[in-house]
């Protein structure tokens, strides 16, 4: 953000305020909110420190469900193994009835 302290000083003195005070108003103005406005590099280091933040917790999900999803396939693995041999041990006792 830029002040245009020559504009300010104009607006001052139209209202009745000596050039010199006006001045003295327009370079404190603009070296209070020289203070205030963040920079380009500010900014630069504020999107940085938000990515990293973002690409640790993304990390940290992407672990969290993979382990999961793991945990998931081996109970539907064992899920299978138990139908099958039930499903096979069903159909043994009709098999040994008929033969």
């Amino acid at each position: 953000m830029t002040i245009d302290t020559l504009e300010y000083v104009k607006k001052l003195e139209a209202a009745g305020v000596e050039r010199k005070l006006a001045e003295a108003h327009a370079e404190a103005l603009r070296e209070a909110v020289a203070r205030e406005v963040a920079t380009k590099a500010d900014v630069d280091a504020g999107v940085l420190r938000l990515d990293n933040r973002i690409d640790a917790s993304a990390q940290a999900l992407r672990s969290k469900f993979e382990t999961r999803f793991q945990k998931i396939e081996a109970k539907l693995q064992l899920l299978t193994w138990m139908v099958g041999f039930n499903l096979a041990a069903t159909m043994a006792i009709p098999w040994k009835l008929l033969r």
